[in-house]
């Protein structure tokens, strides 16, 4: 594992699946997955949702592979007949979709041979030369192939091979993030706010209004960030002040 570059360290996620697109399923992996890259200082730079198409996985997957240093691929490698993704991915890169041995003998085992299907055997497929990502809890593994990370889309099995894939890879300087809460309404600030921005060109300044129907209160959310800055506490106190002159309060969340 070595330390690199933010710039040089850049992600992308495609989901995969009908069902996220339908609204039968929340899409709780990308969330997830990305709060991991922030942290290993990996910036996650486009998120994807697609349809279980072999064509729009290939063509995706191929974009995303030149544009990122890592690609995360997650939905669409159990054993029913519309997980396709393997497949795809295999006519993507050009490779045989075969049996691996070491999925083929982890599964048989698992399943014992009575139980081992065709379905099941299914999931043994995958482009060939590929290197496993190991599954703790159901056993069928992922793959890797070039910078392509394969995993499940149930997010409990893929939250756990995600981890164990993440202490392998390359990590960056984390992302620095404040937020800062204030009483005051967007529109009081957003100028100031603005030329504060303009003096910190490194950071990301957001503000996120809120209001509370109940207490008829509201207010905003000032979330600062940057890869690059040694800290952000310039910032804060700029941002700070600003909110004490125009009568506010403040506090840091």
């Amino acid at each position: 594992m070595n330390k690199k570059n933010h710039s040089n360290l850049s992600a992308g996620i495609i989901i995969i699946g009908d069902e996220i697109l339908s609204g039968r399923t929340k899409d709780t992996n990308s969330h997830f997955i990305s709060k991991h890259l922030i942290k290993a200082g990996i910036q996650l730079q486009e998120i994807g949702i697609i349809q279980d198409k072999e064509q729009e996985i290939i063509n995706t997957v191929l974009k995303y592979k030149k544009k990122y240093h890592y690609v995360f691929t997650t939905g669409g490698i159990g054993p029913t007949h519309d997980d396709i993704t393997s497949k795809s991915i295999s006519k993507a890169f050009r490779k045989k979709f075969v049996f691996h041995p070491e999925a083929f003998k982890l599964l048989e085992k698992y399943y014992s041979k009575d139980g081992f299907n065709e379905g099941r055997q299914r999931m043994a497929k995958m482009p060939k030369g590929v290197s496993l990502i190991y599954n703790p809890l159901t056993i069928a593994p992922g793959f890797i192939i070039e910078n392509v990370f394969v995993l499940p889309g149930v997010p409990k099995i893929m939250k756990k091979m995600f981890l164990e894939v993440l202490k392998y890879l390359d990590k960056g300087n984390p992302k620095k993030i404040v937020t800062i809460n204030t009483n005051l309404y967007e529109s009081n600030i957003a100028a100031f706010l603005k030329d504060i921005q303009n003096k910190y060109l490194e950071s990301s300044i957001g503000s996120y209004p809120y209001f509370n129907f109940n207490s008829k209160k509201g207010g905003v959310n000032i979330v600062v960030s940057s890869w690059t800055m040694e800290n952000l506490d310039n910032i804060v106190l700029d941002i700070e002040n600003m909110i004490k002159l125009k009568g506010g309060k403040s506090s840091l969340v």
